[in-house]
């Protein structure tokens, strides 16, 4: 009897197992009239837009800290999630965000990620179609994924008396957000933060938040980059707290004046202020190191509402940001109670420098910079758009060694971090507003004159104006203090409608210190900088040599698909020769492929059409464009780049008497700074070495030095003469002894002897007939065809041995850019 109670008993719990883990199956009303059909709603009950910044209680915590990482008044909700996947709206959970609703056959997924990478529907690659009929704003209903979040998070007692908001850094989808049970906000736009007030919302302890993420929405039309399609909350998700009286917003600019000597220092800052007990100051600190340069207090208005001070100072013979020396002041901004106590403290870097545009160069501190650039996606091969601290540091160190000094942000803006990491380490970013609407059409590629397409574009519609300001308006309000921007981008790929001209006028109302670029308006008003892509080389000398009204900086171009960018070297002779043209971005940096396995365990990197996309719209392997491979390994192209990119000139005056000229086209950097060595080889053996005493060459300046070379006594052999520049100590991310430049001449007019001429063709008989050539020996003929050169037949007596004659036949290998 009791045998049978514990089998019966064993046997209702596999069941119950069973029936525990057994996918729920949803259905919701159709989504009549939604929010993501609608161009004119992007947004429900979302904050405005400020600058990125991190709260802390003290001073010292503010300048220790560069995230929120270890403030008081921060919680991450990154970890594990509950999570539901629908293959369309109709399948979704609809009222999952109810606090009573039962989530226990729930799968669980990690935040933040792309639920595609994680085995949830299918990650498509294409480049310019849409994964959908276009139609905007519509969006196919069938076909339309939902991912459904939620969990559970504390909050502090501490916060008790504080406005605690939700921020979400990026979240790739139409996103709705509910907290304990309450609708709290809706966003579209995956590449700018949307945060939200949830303080009526919440209660001390426990909570609950719910989000609800669409694949695809009327947002979609204007985010159609050359990139994997993936979905979810792929960026950092937290909350935090802050006083009544707060650290609202504010405006950096370190301007340079006087030649490009003196700093000006101006500080627009918010705080929002309430009539109640609390902060009383404002105080501002700038710092050259640990060395306080300024100080200074106002008192605050202690009326409800936003309260706006001014604060300047001028600083004379300031260390100036560039990057190649990129030095940066500590800027700490406090808020100070009646007895002196802090309440709120934060700080950011900030960089003397000067961005403008001056008889049609772009110049940086006075100086006509050259851009040595790349474009940069954001892709891991392990995690898809989720990119680590760790990841941009590889990425940032791989460019600084091979003499990278700018990254356009194709085609939308990075996270925080990347930012922060371009201050430090000297960078000049492109930031770019998250609009591309390739697949209804772009300028430059036929667009411009077609009138029907233009009727239904995005671009040129009003109803979806609003939208492309938004987008433009967050990209600036949250970056506009980083100091390695020093252009904003429109967007790419996207037409040119009125809607990119009121963003254009938009940012230039409230930014003079950074130009505008937009690729789509070279023909029109509404940019800065030419910045065209894949422009020839003859069409870039024409543009130089026609009465340029801009500067030409290639927003793409050296296209580094498969074995590329071999004619990097062409493209830089023109541009070193004109003033006009400055540089350029390379199309790109890193391939796009996602680690995976076949079935039988070897791995490889999957491009469009792997993972279950074969049978959808996919451009294959065109995702596989950079010049490093998904681990960031090196392509044989990257080498070229480097070559061609470095900084440092060497020019052979007289190689034999070792006479070369060395010249130094850094804009801010003596060589100085580097060791110079020389290596002399003959028939390929190392035959002398030589270290070259320091040398002192100013930018845009040259020397011609004499190296100690023996003499060349061998008339048959090959001499070379290599020339290295290494860094003499670690600077940024380059180590030291690093190879930053070289350069190598031929010192010998080699050539080989010619061949002798052989006495074992004596007794050939050789004639002629019609276009015949036939040559007999002693038991053979051989005939040659006289106007291909090709040998038609072999004749031993028995006839020819031949069943066609041999031809030459010349090919190579295609290549992807072929």
């Amino acid at each position: 009897m009791y045998r049978s109670i514990i089998l019966l008993t064993i046997a209702m719990l596999l069941i119950s197992c069973e029936m525990q883990v057994e996918k729920p199956v949803y259905t919701a009303e159709k989504w009549e009239n939604p929010e993501w059909e609608n161009p004119e709603i992007f947004e429900i009950n979302r904050e405005e837009p400020t600058a990125s910044f991190y709260r802390y209680g003290n001073e010292t915590d503010a300048l220790d800290n560069e995230s929120w990482e270890n403030s008081p008044f921060y919680e991450s909700l990154n970890g594990v999630w509950h999570f539901y996947y629908a293959e369309n709206p109709q399948k979704r959970p609809a009222d999952f965000y109810k606090n009573d609703f039962d989530l226990t056959a729930w799968d669980t997924l990690k935040v933040p990620s792309n639920w595609e990478i994680e085995g949830y529907g299918i990650p498509f690659y294409t480049n310019v179609t849409y994964m959908f009929p276009p139609n905007p704003p519509y969006i196919p209903h069938e076909d339309n994924p939902v991912g459904s979040y939620k969990r559970e998070f504390d909050i502090p007692e501490i916060w008790n008396d504080k406005t605690v908001y939700l921020h979400f850094e990026g979240v790739s989808g139409a996103m709705y957000i509910w907290i304990n049970g309450e609708m709290a906000g809706y966003n579209e736009g995956s590449k700018t933060p949307a945060e939200y007030d949830i303080s009526k919302y919440i209660k001390p302890g426990k909570n609950s938040i719910a989000v609800q993420v669409l694949r695809w929405s009327d947002a979609s039309y204007l985010e159609d980059q050359d990139f994997w399609r993936l979905s979810g909350i792929d960026r950092d998700v937290y909350v935090y707290a802050t006083n009544k009286t707060t650290i609202k917003d504010f405006r950096v600019i370190a301007d340079l004046e006087n030649d490009y000597k003196d700093g000006l220092f101006n500080l627009q800052l918010e705080v929002n202020t309430v009539s109640e007990n609390g902060p009383t100051t404002a105080e501002v600190k700038l710092l050259d190191g640990n060395k306080e340069i300024y100080v200074h207090s106002k008192k605050l208005d202690k009326t409800d509402g936003i309260f706006q001070l001014m604060f300047e100072e001028k600083f004379p013979n300031v260390k100036t940001w560039n990057a190649e020396t990129p030095n940066l002041h500590t800027l700490l901004i406090s808020l100070k109670n009646e007895d002196a106590s802090i309440s709120e403290a934060t700080s950011v870097k900030v960089g003397f420098r000067k961005v403008e545009i001056k008889n049609n160069q772009f110049l940086i501190n006075g100086k006509a910079v050259l851009l040595k650039g790349a474009n940069l996606h954001d892709h891991d091969d392990q995690t898809g758009h989720v990119v680590t601290e760790e990841l941009t540091l590889k990425d940032l160190t791989v460019m600084k060694q091979n003499n990278l000094n700018a990254i356009r942000c194709s085609h939308y803006p990075k996270n925080p971090h990347f930012y922060r990491m371009c201050d430090k380490f000297g960078f000049y970013v492109i930031d770019e507003a998250n609009i591309e609407i390739h697949g209804m059409g772009a300028t430059n590629q036929g667009l411009d004159n077609n009138l029907e397409a233009i009727k239904v574009h995005p671009a040129y519609l009003p109803q979806w104006k609003a939208m492309h300001l938004d987008r433009t308006i967050r990209m600036f309000e949250r970056d506009k203090n980083y100091t390695s921007i020093i252009t904003w981008s429109l967007g790419n790929e996207a037409g040119n409608g009125d809607n990119f001209v009121a963003t254009y006028n938009w940012l230039k109302a409230h930014d003079a210190t950074r130009p505008v670029q937009y690729e789509g308006a070279t023909q029109y008003e509404n940019t800065d900088i030419q910045a065209p892509m894949y422009m020839r080389i003859p069409d870039m000398i024409k543009y130089a040599e026609n009465d340029p009204k801009r500067p030409l900086i290639q927003c793409e171009y050296a296209h580094a698909m498969g074995n590329s960018v071999g004619n990097l070297q062409e493209y830089w002779d023109v541009i070193e020769k004109y003033d006009v043209l400055q540089g350029g971005f390379i199309w790109d940096w890193v391939d796009q492929g996602i680690a995976t396995k076949t079935e039988d365990g070897r791995e490889y990197w999957a491009y469009g059409g792997d993972l279950g996309g074969m049978d959808y719209q996919n451009d294959e392997n065109f995702c596989l464009n950079g010049v490093v491979n998904p681990d960031r390994s090196a392509h044989p192209s990257l080498y070229e780049v480097k070559k061609v990119y470095q900084n440092i000139k060497f020019e052979s005056k007289n190689g034999r008497n070792g006479e070369v000229e060395i010249k130094n086209i850094y804009d801010f950097t003596n060589l100085n700074k580097f060791d110079f060595s020389w290596k002399l080889s003959k028939d390929g053996e190392e035959m002398a070495y030589g270290e070259i005493p320091a040398l002192d060459i100013a930018p845009y300046e040259s020397k011609t030095i004499k190296l100690d070379l023996p003499e060349l006594k061998d008339a048959k052999a090959e001499y070379y003469l290599n020339i290295y520049a290494k860094t003499k100590t670690k600077n940024n991310l380059v180590p030291k002894d690093h190879l930053i430049a070289y350069e190598q001449f031929q010192l010998s007019d080699y050539t080989p002897e010619s061949f002798s001429k052989s006495d074992s063709g004596d007794g050939l008989e050789i004639n002629t007939n019609d276009n015949m050539v036939i040559i007999k020996g002693e038991g053979f003929e051989v005939k040659f065809d006289a106007d291909k050169g090709s040998l038609t037949s072999i004749d031993y007596g028995n006839g020819n041995l031949l069943l066609k004659g041999i031809e030459a036949n010349f090919w190579r290998a295609t290549i992807d850019n072929d």
